[in-house]
């Protein structure tokens, strides 16, 4: 599923202003939460990145996958580089020759090691190998022995393209490394005089725990980007359109489906993994069959800890970052910015059946679907009232006089309102002088009906939901 991830429009828009930062000779520090690093998915974005680019320089990291996943405190200080199947950069589509390992005779080697990484009997164990610095392994990726960064001034006083040179700080064990290793090149390519475009540019990945802000410092033309604020509603809703549903019979089932979505879309918000999940085991139905699909899709919630509460400000929101009073929550992955509002990852609040939140988000969500659709019923109606009035009887002025009287009393003759601006209340009510089938009675009463429940912030339950559907999926003049 990742790739279709990088297609959907807040991906997408994200990763186009981490590329214009870079192209326009800008570093870069691009922060994750903890689980979209621990996912693999924050690796997949970073790719996709710089995939996009030219001369990318990624640099070797020296933490293993089971280090990371053990988190920041359990890193070891000392390692040897993690290979993670990284060639030297000159040896790839940049350069030539062939990726060859360092030692001919690794593989005889790791025979001789035990399973569980113990050494056999009779070996001495390896000693242990000092990691190699940040600004050693950058020289290696290079191909030069000496100061990398003086390097990469030289080469782009030279006129060569600027490299991208990517460190993801989650694959380190000293955040001070690299931000120190980002200050020196930026006032290196300061004093060298390069203009902003022809500069070598650094994109810096991580978590909060593996480059603080205090580390960064000053990161002067460094942008800082957050992944936050990414994901929209309609990303959410594409997502779950491209995923084939079997089974839809008819055009009121489909929008029956669509409804379905919406309600998925707003309560999982976000979370992206599981919207998909609650798509494909919630039938649809009830509020208390979506919280039973819903609890059993949670996590167990910890020992201790609460859910976050969003703010009431809308500021907040629609920040670029999150703020301090959210920090924390964000980078544990509690929290973001979905929809002009700070959104809860994880929704065991939910699953309180005294609680009114799960009801008032499926209403929401409804009422985004079907409050249109029943307009564009209106409309249609409307159209049709000339055709359909008991001219023997009424004017069309009487109509309007009676569909207004409604909500208006006493009004004199020029308060008399344009047919087109007749509500579906106003309509229902001087149906009678309308020449109707059964059929469009029923058709028109249930839109009333409708219109009104989801009026007043309630939900609609599912044989009214069905009901709906029918109405809003068949022709007027069919009947």
């Amino acid at each position: 599923m990742d790739e279709d991830l990088a297609r959907l429009p807040g991906p997408r828009r994200h990763l186009d202003m981490l590329e214009a930062d870079l192209r326009a000779g800008r570093s870069c520090v691009w922060y994750f939460p903890d689980p979209v690093v621990e996912s693999g998915r924050a690796d997949f974005f970073v790719r996709e990145l710089t995939h996009r680019l030219e001369a990318v320089v990624p640099v070797p990291g020296v933490v293993s996958l089971a280090d990371r996943h053990a988190g920041p405190a359990s890193l070891p200080t000392q390692r040897t580089p993690v290979d993670e199947s990284h060639r030297s950069w000159r040896d790839t589509d940049h350069g030539q020759g062939t990726d060859l390992p360092d030692d001919p005779y690794s593989s005889l080697l790791n025979r001789l090691i035990a399973p569980g990484g113990s050494v056999r009997p009779g070996l001495a164990p390896a000693p242990v190998v000092p990691a190699a610095t940040l600004e050693e392994r950058l020289a290696k990726e290079l191909g030069v022995t000496g100061d990398p960064v003086e390097t990469l001034a030289e080469q782009a006083a030279a006129g060569r393209a600027p490299h991208v040179i990517v460190v993801r700080c989650w694959d380190e064990t000293s955040p001070e490394e690299a931000s120190r290793l980002l200050r020196v090149a930026q006032a290196t390519f300061h004093e060298a005089g390069l203009p902003g475009r022809a500069r070598p540019r650094f994109l810096l990945t991580a978590r909060t725990a593996d480059l603080p802000r205090t580390a960064l410092g000053s990161q002067g033309r460094a942008a800082v980007h957050w992944w936050w604020r990414v994901w929209t509603r309609l990303d959410t809703e594409v997502l779950m359109a491209w995923r084939f549903r079997s089974g839809v019979t008819d055009a009121a089932d489909a929008l029956l489906r669509r409804v379905t979505d919406a309600v998925v879309a707003e309560v999982c918000g976000p979370d992206i993994d599981r919207a998909l999940a609650l798509r494909d085991t919630w039938d649809g139905s009830d509020l208390s069959t979506l919280r039973r699909a819903l609890s059993r899709l949670l996590p167990e919630p910890t020992t201790g800890s609460a859910e976050p509460v969003p703010p009431r400000r809308l500021s907040t929101a629609h920040a670029s970052a999150p703020d301090a009073e959210i920090h924390g929550a964000w980078a544990r992955g509690a929290v973001d910015s979905w929809d002009g509002r700070i959104h809860p990852t994880h929704g065991h609040y939910l699953l309180d059946a005294n609680s009114q939140e799960l009801r008032v988000l499926v209403c929401h969500a409804q009422n985004r679907v079907l409050l249109p659709l029943i307009e564009e019923a209106r409309t249609t109606l409307i159209h049709l009232v000339p055709g359909m009035l008991r001219k023997q009887r009424f004017t069309l002025r009487d109509f309007c006089d009676k569909a207004r009287s409604q909500y208006w009393r006493n009004t004199d003759e020029a308060a008399v309102p344009d047919l087109e601006e007749l509500e579906i209340g106003g309509l229902s009510y001087a149906a009678y002088m309308l020449a109707l089938t059964t059929t469009q009675r029923h058709r028109l009463r249930t839109l009333h009906t409708a219109r009104n429940t989801l009026s007043h912030r309630t939900p609609l339950n599912h044989d009214e939901l069905v009901t709906l559907t029918q109405v809003l999926t068949t022709d007027w003049t069919a009947g």
